[in-house]
């Protein structure tokens, strides 16, 4: 089932919708069960929901290859481009949508101060660092390999899907470079040849590669998945959800 909590985001002062997948059983068992923090959760779940009309469909992957599970995705902002600012990491400029002041330590302060600590109150999680993951495409995607860094005492995989990443490379080698991961921090790392042209694929291709080069050097388990047919669309992204269910409970 799939359940809605508004929340309230204390550092962007803003209310927050909550789209929180949990098993059936989860009200007649005592089982208590991992937790998946995502990102753009409108996108996860129903069509009707999703901002172009086509989910993940991620409650029926998940019964269908019996994955036992909480999937916990935040809403992003829909406002202009607040999206970009508050999955934004680093300041960054990108040549279309403008010059960003990077919002997402605050966003991230909300993952973790807020919604994880609401989470393992009010629902059967297994709270601890093994059990805790964190996933995200795009934009999410970014902010799912940064909350790999700055908070990996926190969680221990992630799944970094067609992340948005050219404009905020050098960021990215800085960050891996100075973070001390744990010895069982795994991430899963996805993008697709038909995402925006040849030049796109290059650039992500090459910063990718580069940054699973370095996580591999710093004891970091990384498994890429790169799709000569992706797309960065959510009908691509439903494609690989058995996939990377497989990655999490390997």
């Amino acid at each position: 089932m799939v359940l809605k909590k508004t929340l309230f985001m204390t550092k962007l002062n803003q209310t927050r919708t909550i789209h929180i997948y949990v098993p059936d059983s989860y009200t007649y068992t005592n089982k208590r069960y991992p937790v998946l923090y995502m990102f753009d959760g409108h996108n996860l779940f129903f069509d009707q929901e999703a901002t172009y009309g086509k989910s993940w469909n991620l409650m029926q992957h998940i019964q269908e290859e019996n994955r036992e599970l909480i999937v916990v995705g935040q809403e992003c902002s829909h406002e202009g481009n607040n999206r970009l600012d508050e999955y934004g990491p680093y300041p960054f400029a990108d040549a279309y949508f403008g010059t960003f002041e990077g919002k997402g330590d605050l966003t991230m302060d909300f993952f973790v101060h807020e919604l994880k600590p609401y989470m393992d109150t009010n629902f059967p999680t297994i709270s601890d660092r093994e059990h805790t993951w964190i996933g995200g495409s795009s934009c999410g995607g970014l902010m799912a390999y940064y909350a790999l860094c700055a908070y990996n005492s926190i969680y221990s995989k992630a799944l970094v899907i067609s992340p948005y990443v050219q404009v905020v490379e050098d960021y990215l080698y800085w960050q891996t470079e100075h973070t001390d991961f744990h010895y069982d921090t795994s991430v899963y790392i996805s993008w697709g040849a038909m995402e925006y042209g040849k030049h796109h694929f290059f650039q992500e291709t090459k910063i990718c590669t580069n940054l699973v080069n370095q996580l591999i050097q710093k004891g970091v388990y990384a498994q890429m998945n790169v799709k000569l047919d992706g797309e960065h669309t959510e009908r691509s992204w439903e494609e690989e959800v058995p996939t990377f269910l497989s990655f999490l409970f390997q």
